[in-house]
C-alpha cells in the first residue's frame, strides 16, 4: 500500500540559488522544508527523533571554504545516527569541490549522497535524485518535468546572486568539475621552468584564457571570471599559491577530478596518520604544538601507494575539504612544501 503521510524534509544549507531551487522542487511536491536547528541540545534531541522516524530527510551542507575548517566529517560521523544516514543528502554548496570517488567513499559510509548543486533539473541531475529520494520515502508519484520546471521559473534570478559554480554554468554550460577535467584534457599541461626551478605538470594562465575564450565565446574579461570561479573551488591553483588567475604568463595546476587517483580516503588518511612525524615545531620564533609538515604527507602517500606528487597533493587536498585536519593558523590549504599542519582532535573514520 502506497504510504500517504510526505515526509518531512530538514535543511542545514547556505543561502543562495541552490537553496532555492531545491525548496521550489519540495514546494511543488507539497512539502514543507523545515530549518534545522543551531547545534546544542535540541539539534542533538531532533537527529535522535528523525532517526526514528522513517521518513525524515535531511539535507546538510559540509562545506569548507579552504584554509578555513568549519565542517570537521569525523565529528559528523561520531554524531550522525547511523539509522538517518540512508535519509541524509550531504552538499557543499557554499565550497568545494566534489569527485566521483568523493561521492562513492560518502555512499559506502551509508549517506544518499554527496552533491555541489541544485541548479540543474535534467533527469540525472542531484535535484532530480534529491526529489526522487523524497518521493521514494512518500511512496508517492515522482515529480513530472513540467512541474518541476514551473517551480524553477518562478524563483527570482539575480546576477548579483550567482556562486562560482552559477558563474561557471551560466559561462560554458558545464559543472565546474567537468569544466576542470575538459581543460586538464585541453590544455597544454607539462613541466615548466622558471628562474631555475622546475614546476611539474602544469599550462600557462594566458593560454588558457586564450582556449576558454575561443571555445566558449567569451570575452577575456568573461573567462578571467570563470577562471578565478575555478580557482575559488580549488579546482586551480598557482604552482606557488601566490597569484589570482589572470591573462598573464603565470603557472597554474588543475585539480580536476579526473586526476584523482581511485585510493580509498580512509586508507589514505590511516597511511599519514601512522607514518607521519607529529612533534611540537617552531617557525619564526613562534611555537606550534602536536604538527607535521605539508611535504612528508605528500612523501608518506607516494611511497605507501606508489603515485605522483600531484596526485598525493589531491588526495591530501581532499582530506583537508573534509575537515581532517589544517593549517596550524589557518592561513593556508593544503600545500606540498614546509607548511605545518595539524590533525583535528579524534580525526578518523569510524
Amino acid at each position: 500500500m502506497t504510504r500517504s503521510n510526505t515526509p518531512q524534509v530538514y535543511l542545514q544549507l547556505p543561502d543562495g540559488p541552490d537553496r532555492d531551487a531545491l525548496r521550489a522542487g519540495l514546494q511543488a511536491m507539497k512539502c514543507v522544508p523545515v530549518n534545522l536547528p543551531p547545534p546544542g541540545a535540541a539539534y542533538a534531541e531532533l537527529l535522535q527523533r528523525l532517526a526514528m522516524d522513517t521518513t525524515a530527510i535531511v539535507f546538510l551542507d559540509v562545506s569548507n571554504a579552504l584554509p578555513k575548517v568549519v565542517n570537521r566529517f569525523d565529528q559528523l560521523l561520531k554524531s550522525w545516527p547511523q539509522a538517518l544516514r540512508a535519509r541524509t543528502v550531504l552538499t557543499r554548496l557554499a565550497a568545494g569541490y566534489v569527485s566521483s570517488a568523493d561521492r562513492a567513499w560518502v555512499q559506502s559510509l551509508g549517506f544518499a549522497d554527496l552533491v555541489v548543486s541544485f541548479m540543474n533539473s535534467s533527469s540525472s541531475s542531484p535535484l532530480r535524485r534529491a526529489l526522487d529520494l523524497v518521493a521514494g520515502e512518500a511512496g508517492s508519484r515522482a515529480l513530472s518535468a513540467e512541474d518541476l520546471d514551473r517551480y524553477l521559473r518562478a524563483v527570482p534570478g539575480s546576477q548579483s546572486r550567482l556562486t562560482p559554480r552559477s558563474l561557471i554554468r551560466a559561462r560554458t554550460g558545464l559543472q565546474a568539475e567537468a569544466l576542470a577535467d575538459l581543460l586538464q584534457f585541453k590544455l597544454d599541461i607539462r613541466d615548466r621552468s622558471y628562474h631555475l626551478r622546475k614546476y611539474p605538470a602544469c599550462f600557462i594562465a594566458a593560454e588558457a584564457v586564450q582556449w576558454l575564450a575561443q571555445h566558449f565565446q567569451l570575452e577575456r574579461a568573461q573567462v578571467i571570471e570563470v577562471g578565478q570561479a575555478l580557482q575559488g573551488l580549488g579546482l586551480m591553483y598557482h604552482v606557488a599559491h601566490e597569484q589570482a588567475f589572470a591573462d598573464e604568463a603565470y603557472f597554474f595546476r588543475m585539480r580536476a577530478p579526473a586526476q584523482i587517483a581511485q585510493i580509498n580516503t580512509a586508507q589514505a588518511l590511516q597511511a599519514v596518520k601512522d607514518r607521519l612525524v607529529v612533534v611540537d615545531r617552531s617557525h619564526l620564533g613562534k611555537n606550534y604544538p602536536g604538527c607535521w609538515v605539508g611535504q612528508d604527507a605528500v612523501d608518506v602517500l607516494c611511497a605507501k601507494h606508489a603515485i605522483t606528487r600531484h596526485e598525493s597533493q589531491l588526495i591530501l587536498h581532499r582530506l583537508m575539504q573534509f575537515g581532517f585536519f589544517e593549517h596550524v593558523t589557518g592561513e593556508h590549504g593544503f600545500i606540498d612544501g614546509n607548511y605545518f599542519y595539524r590533525f583535528n582532535d579524534g580525526a578518523g573514520l569510524n
